[in-house]
């Protein structure tokens, strides 16, 4: 349809007046909140024409759009918050811009390339999604008396779903999920959990969640391919070790 094609142009521009809104005027966070995420949905099940599949569409736009949301609801500058709502908008606009052109393209080609994009897009969304929700987690304590381990299943069940949509395009659609992404779920979430008990800055601790979440979804993606092995797994473990080791060794201690 033609309406379509605005849709990639539109709802980003709303989300991001959306997000200024609240920024304004803080009252309306919630509200804006909640029409934000409708938009999102109503966009991405106008786009989606294999009608099984919009919910799985859905999850990487909506959970990047709260997650951003609720990590700038902890932080004070102006500089980061605008970044963010731009940042949002922009992955609106790629990720919209990509599903339309992906149910549009004529040729098997074509379409592969555009699920390609996609899959690209789940995997960088995943990560600023790990990083903002779990940099919330992490920071929620300094202004509320609500111990991170009451909210440990939020963070389970927002990886889970991270996982879930990668079903979309790996090769065993019929089993998604198995006991080795249930297992990479619980390591994590019980990784969150130890995390918390270190002494520094909640951004540092989200970063580490976003790189463990990276070798998890590494190693889950490997597995559906059928690649799972020692010397597969070498370079991505030792990138993640480094990575964490570097954050470590020069963060300031609380």
């Amino acid at each position: 349809m033609n309406y379509q094609r605005y849709i990639p142009l539109v709802t980003p521009l709303v989300v991001w007046l959306l997000s200024q809104a609240y920024l304004v005027r803080p009252a309306f966070f919630y509200a804006s909140l909640a029409v934000g995420t409708l938009l999102i949905i109503l966009s991405v099940r106008c786009l989606v024409t294999r009608k099984r599949d919009w919910l799985l569409f859905m999850i990487a736009p909506v959970l990047l759009f709260l997650s951003l949301a609720a990590y700038v609801a902890i932080i004070i500058s102006d500089f980061w918050i605008q970044t963010i709502f731009i940042a949002t908008a922009w992955f609106l606009f790629s990720y919209l811009k990509n599903l339309y052109y992906y149910f549009n393209a004529a040729e098997q080609e074509t379409v592969d390339k555009w699920a390609a994009q996609l899959d690209n897009l789940f995997i960088a969304g995943g990560f600023v999604t790990v990083f903002s929700i779990t940099g919330f987690w992490f920071g929620l304590p300094a202004f509320l008396s609500l111990s991170p381990v009451a909210t440990l299943p939020v963070i389970a069940l927002v990886i889970l779903l991270l996982f879930v949509q990668f079903s979309l395009f790996s090769p065993n659609r019929s089993r998604p999920l198995g006991p080795t992404a249930f297992m990479i779920v619980m390591l994590l979430t019980e990784s969150a959990w130890g995390f918390s008990l270190l002494p520094l800055n909640f951004n540092i601790l989200a970063l580490f969640m976003a790189i463990s979440y990276y070798f998890g979804l590494t190693i889950l993606r490997l597995k559906w391919s059928g690649s799972l092995n020692r010397r597969a797994l070498q370079l991505p473990l030792l990138l993640s070790f480094f990575a964490m080791l570097f954050l470590l060794l020069t963060s300031r201690w609380l």
